[in-house]
Protein backbone atom coordinates (compact mmCIF):
# COMPACT_ATOMS: atom_id res chain seq x y z
CA UNK A 1 0.00 0.00 0.00
CA UNK A 2 1.26 3.50 -1.21
CA UNK A 3 1.15 5.48 2.08
CA UNK A 4 2.97 8.19 0.62
CA UNK A 5 -0.48 9.96 -1.21
CA UNK A 6 -2.30 12.56 0.44
CA UNK A 7 -5.59 12.00 1.21
CA UNK A 8 -7.30 13.42 -1.18
CA UNK A 9 -5.41 11.14 -3.77
CA UNK A 10 -6.34 7.88 -1.57
CA UNK A 11 -10.24 9.04 -1.85
CA UNK A 12 -10.17 9.92 -5.58
CA UNK A 13 -7.83 6.39 -6.31
CA UNK A 14 -10.29 4.23 -4.49
CA UNK A 15 -12.99 6.08 -5.76
CA UNK A 16 -11.39 5.36 -9.45
CA UNK A 17 -10.65 1.95 -8.63
CA UNK A 18 -14.26 0.82 -6.84
CA UNK A 19 -16.61 3.05 -9.73
CA UNK A 20 -17.94 4.21 -6.68
CA UNK A 21 -17.22 8.12 -4.93
CA UNK A 22 -17.19 7.96 -0.58
CA UNK A 23 -20.08 10.04 0.64
CA UNK A 24 -17.87 11.90 3.18
CA UNK A 25 -15.01 11.61 1.08
CA UNK A 26 -13.74 14.98 2.43
CA UNK A 27 -13.51 13.35 5.88
CA UNK A 28 -11.99 10.23 5.10
CA UNK A 29 -9.64 11.88 3.30
CA UNK A 30 -8.89 14.19 6.42
CA UNK A 31 -9.27 11.19 8.63
CA UNK A 32 -6.33 9.42 6.39
CA UNK A 33 -3.94 12.79 6.43
CA UNK A 34 -4.26 12.66 10.24
CA UNK A 35 -3.24 9.25 10.33
CA UNK A 36 0.23 9.85 8.27
CA UNK A 37 0.71 12.67 10.15
CA UNK A 38 0.49 11.04 13.66
CA UNK A 39 1.71 7.77 12.65
CA UNK A 40 -1.48 6.01 13.02
CA UNK A 41 -2.09 4.34 9.93
CA UNK A 42 -2.85 1.04 11.76
CA UNK A 43 -5.91 2.62 13.34
CA UNK A 44 -6.91 3.95 9.55
CA UNK A 45 -7.12 0.34 8.67
CA UNK A 46 -8.96 -0.49 11.97
CA UNK A 47 -11.60 2.06 11.28
CA UNK A 48 -11.60 0.29 8.07
CA UNK A 49 -11.94 -3.67 9.74
CA UNK A 50 -14.73 -2.36 11.80
CA UNK A 51 -16.80 -1.07 9.34
CA UNK A 52 -16.20 -4.11 7.39
CA UNK A 53 -17.23 -6.56 10.58
CA UNK A 54 -20.07 -4.05 10.85
CA UNK A 55 -21.60 -5.52 7.52
CA UNK A 56 -20.95 -8.83 8.13
CA UNK A 57 -22.67 -8.65 11.81
CA UNK A 58 -25.66 -6.74 10.05
CA UNK A 59 -26.02 -9.01 7.38
CA UNK A 60 -26.29 -11.70 9.93
CA UNK A 61 -28.88 -9.74 11.98
CA UNK A 62 -31.43 -9.54 8.87
CA UNK A 63 -31.28 -13.42 8.77
CA UNK A 64 -34.18 -15.38 9.98
CA UNK A 65 -32.05 -17.95 11.15
CA UNK A 66 -31.18 -16.44 14.52
CA UNK A 67 -33.09 -17.79 17.48
CA UNK A 68 -33.61 -14.84 20.40
CA UNK A 69 -30.71 -15.63 22.64
CA UNK A 70 -28.40 -15.14 19.39
CA UNK A 71 -30.17 -12.41 18.50
CA UNK A 72 -29.27 -10.58 21.12
CA UNK A 73 -25.76 -11.48 21.65
CA UNK A 74 -25.16 -10.55 17.50
CA UNK A 75 -26.78 -7.41 18.61
CA UNK A 76 -24.47 -6.76 21.57
CA UNK A 77 -21.44 -7.71 19.11
CA UNK A 78 -23.42 -5.14 16.76
CA UNK A 79 -23.20 -2.22 19.02
CA UNK A 80 -20.10 -2.70 20.37
CA UNK A 81 -18.70 -2.82 16.70
CA UNK A 82 -20.16 0.94 16.06
CA UNK A 83 -18.87 1.89 19.53
CA UNK A 84 -15.67 1.06 18.71
CA UNK A 85 -15.69 2.17 15.24
CA UNK A 86 -16.98 5.51 17.14
CA UNK A 87 -14.56 5.83 19.52
CA UNK A 88 -11.35 4.92 17.24
CA UNK A 89 -12.95 7.90 14.97
CA UNK A 90 -12.87 10.47 18.09
CA UNK A 91 -9.37 9.59 18.95
CA UNK A 92 -8.35 10.33 15.32
CA UNK A 93 -10.14 13.28 14.76
CA UNK A 94 -8.48 14.44 18.05
CA UNK A 95 -5.90 15.31 16.44
CA UNK A 96 -7.61 18.39 14.41
CA UNK A 97 -7.86 21.73 15.37
CA UNK A 98 -10.58 22.25 18.07
CA UNK A 99 -12.70 24.29 16.04
CA UNK A 100 -12.70 21.20 13.03
CA UNK A 101 -13.14 18.76 15.98
CA UNK A 102 -15.87 20.40 17.84
CA UNK A 103 -18.02 20.28 15.05
CA UNK A 104 -16.89 16.79 13.53
CA UNK A 105 -18.31 15.67 17.29
CA UNK A 106 -20.94 16.69 16.99
CA UNK A 107 -22.19 16.29 13.79
CA UNK A 108 -20.61 12.10 14.24
CA UNK A 109 -19.76 11.22 17.92
CA UNK A 110 -22.53 12.91 20.49
CA UNK A 111 -25.30 10.46 20.94
CA UNK A 112 -28.12 11.94 18.44
CA UNK A 113 -30.21 10.82 15.93
CA UNK A 114 -28.38 12.90 13.22
CA UNK A 115 -25.09 12.06 14.56
CA UNK A 116 -25.41 8.15 14.30
CA UNK A 117 -26.84 8.72 10.95
CA UNK A 118 -23.93 10.99 10.20
CA UNK A 119 -22.04 8.12 11.69
CA UNK A 120 -23.66 5.48 9.38
CA UNK A 121 -22.39 7.10 6.54
CA UNK A 122 -19.01 7.22 7.75
CA UNK A 123 -18.82 3.57 8.63
CA UNK A 124 -20.71 2.12 4.86
CA UNK A 125 -17.65 5.02 3.77
CA UNK A 126 -14.83 2.59 5.57
CA UNK A 127 -16.45 -0.59 4.23
CA UNK A 128 -15.58 0.95 0.77
CA UNK A 129 -12.16 1.49 2.12
CA UNK A 130 -11.67 -1.80 3.46
CA UNK A 131 -12.99 -3.02 0.07
CA UNK A 132 -10.64 -0.62 -1.55
CA UNK A 133 -7.47 -2.21 0.61
CA UNK A 134 -7.98 -5.91 -0.17
CA UNK A 135 -8.32 -4.85 -4.25
CA UNK A 136 -5.13 -2.90 -3.56
CA UNK A 137 -3.55 -5.59 -1.05
CA UNK A 138 -4.47 -8.49 -3.76
CA UNK A 139 -3.79 -6.51 -6.98
CA UNK A 140 -6.46 -5.13 -8.74
CA UNK A 141 -9.94 -6.42 -9.28
CA UNK A 142 -10.90 -9.20 -10.95
CA UNK A 143 -13.38 -9.53 -13.42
Amino acid sequence: MNRSRSGAEFAKLLAGTLGQELDNAGLVAEMWDVCERERKTSAFNELAMYAKSFQKIAKLLSTDKLNEETRAKVSDELEACVTAFASLAENILSALPDDRKDELGINLILPTPGSYRNLKGLLNDFIRVKDFLLVERDGGLRD
